[in-house]
């Protein structure tokens, strides 16, 4: 029986160096895995939303090429209600969130400072989803 014991095969397994086993290897997998989930979620951030922009021009009808400095610009339709001034170019902007159809107005009421004249004039803008918008409104 002695040389049965010999020849014996323990049935015990080694120890390898990927066996997490000891505490080392413990920590190693542990913040493999957390270095692994925080760079997959850096990869997957959100996406930004995409900007809507609508830039309106105000100008005379009597000179195409005379801009219409702080006249006063309306942009509505059912929900959407954005009230504004044009800068002294006579330019007016604004960031919307989705694509629509709105109607713009834009006025200028001198009769404050002295001259007494009153002008209006209305277009509509189709705004498209991630870009600018340029339209130009006419006031008489």
């Amino acid at each position: 029986m002695l040389q049965n014991e010999k020849n014996f095969v323990s049935l015990k397994p080694e120890r390898t160096f990927f066996s997490l086993k000891t505490k080392t290897m413990k920590k190693f997998a542990l913040i493999s895995l957390l270095l692994t989930g925080l760079f997959a979620i850096m990869l997957t951030s959100c996406d930004k939303p995409e900007e809507t922009k609508a830039v309106i021009t105000v100008k005379y009808t009597t000179d195409t090429t005379k801009v219409a400095p702080f006249a006063h610009v309306r942009i509505t339709k059912y929900d959407v209600n954005v009230e504004g001034q044009a800068d002294e170019d006579g330019v007016f902007s604004h960031l919307f969130r989705d694509e629509a159809i709105l109607d713009v107005e834009a006025f200028l009421d001198t009769t404050q400072i002295g001259t007494g004249t009153e002008a209006y004039g209305s277009t509509t803008v189709r705004l498209e989803r991630g870009k600018t918008v340029y339209k130009t409104v006419f006031i008489n």
